[in-house]
């Protein structure tokens, strides 16, 4: 009788741990997720320095615009020499400072560069970020700005983006008429609509975690999610479309990057780099990077 006791106590005082472990990984799972939101649509203003196009030898201007809603955004512009420019969009969480290298090499070649924080990043305003969905009226922006200039000539501008900004550039050539070709280093997602189908555990977890992220962050922002790039990019042609994606055979970069070139129509080119990871390709492989990009909007926008 008492063994019996003791077993239904020791039974109870098991279910009560139980109860209570999977009461707090809930409670540690949500919180986590609203931390995670709330992270994802606060600005992230950083200041930029140390280094700027002069380091190069280039001249540059310091330049402001407001985008149709009024937020202003801050970048530089390195004059073109050829007629023809580049508008470049950084990832997220960062700003210009990490498109310099390329803007660099582009304005070696000749081409004028219009390199500026997104909104809600560096020095550029914004209340609230949302994964570069509110942000294609802003590279219209950035487009009549560059049409502005007497040494850009109509019918003459590209864009290249990476990670975030690239998803931002294949929507933005896909919607806006004054942009001619676009470069998508490691495009990032819109939402899970243009992620592969996990196939690991750890990818099933991310998968979700995505989800919660995404439909989370479009509750609090109240912006609506644009269409997927899978359902996107096949609009971007005729203009001509160049994705670059790293990681081996199996990564979600690699996948990803198919994927969209399967979407694609042509003209289009996919450069696969395995042996590194999102957005060190230029690092990996800093000439034949320079080459290929330089080339491609050499035959787009020169020739």
């Amino acid at each position: 009788m008492a063994e019996t006791k003791t077993k239904r106590t020791l039974r109870g005082c098991l279910v009560y741990w139980l109860k209570l472990g999977i009461f707090a990984f809930v409670a540690l799972y949500i919180a986590y997720f609203v931390v995670a939101i709330e992270y994802s649509v606060r600005p992230a203003p950083s200041e930029i320095c140390c280094r700027t196009p002069a380091e190069a030898g280039l001249a540059y201007e310091d330049v402001q615009f407001a985008s149709a809603d009024g937020v202003m955004l801050h970048g530089w512009y390195i004059p073109s020499q050829n007629g023809a420019a580049i508008i470049l969009l950084h990832g997220y969480d960062n700003n210009r400072l990490q498109m310099l290298d390329r803007a660099s090499f582009l304005a070696q070649q000749g081409y004028g560069v219009l390199l500026y924080d997104l909104r809600g990043h560096g020095e550029s305003e914004s209340d609230l970020r949302a994964f570069g969905w509110p942000d294609v009226p802003d590279v219209a922006t950035a487009v009549a700005f560059l049409t502005n200039q007497p040494e850009v000539e109509a019918g003459r501008i590209g864009i290249l983006g990476f990670s975030v900004g690239g998803q931002v550039a294949l929507r933005a050539a896909a919607e806006l008429p004054g942009i001619q070709a676009v470069v998508a280093d490691g495009p990032a997602m819109v939402d899970n609509r243009d992620s592969p189908q996990p196939e690991s555990f750890i990818e099933t977890v991310f998968y979700v975690g995505n989800f919660i992220v995404y439909t989370g962050t479009a509750v609090r922002t109240g912006i609506q999610t644009p269409l997927s790039i899978q359902e996107t990019i096949a609009t971007v042609s005729p203009k001509p479309v160049l994705l670059i994606a790293a990681g081996g055979e199996n990564s979600i970069e690699r996948r990803m990057g198919e994927a969209y070139f399967a979407q694609a129509q042509e003209p289009k080119e996919l450069w696969l780099i395995p042996e590194t990871g999102h957005g060190q390709g230029l690092a990996a492989r800093p000439e034949e990077y320079a080459e290929r990009v330089v080339s491609f909007f050499d035959k787009a926008l020169l020739e």
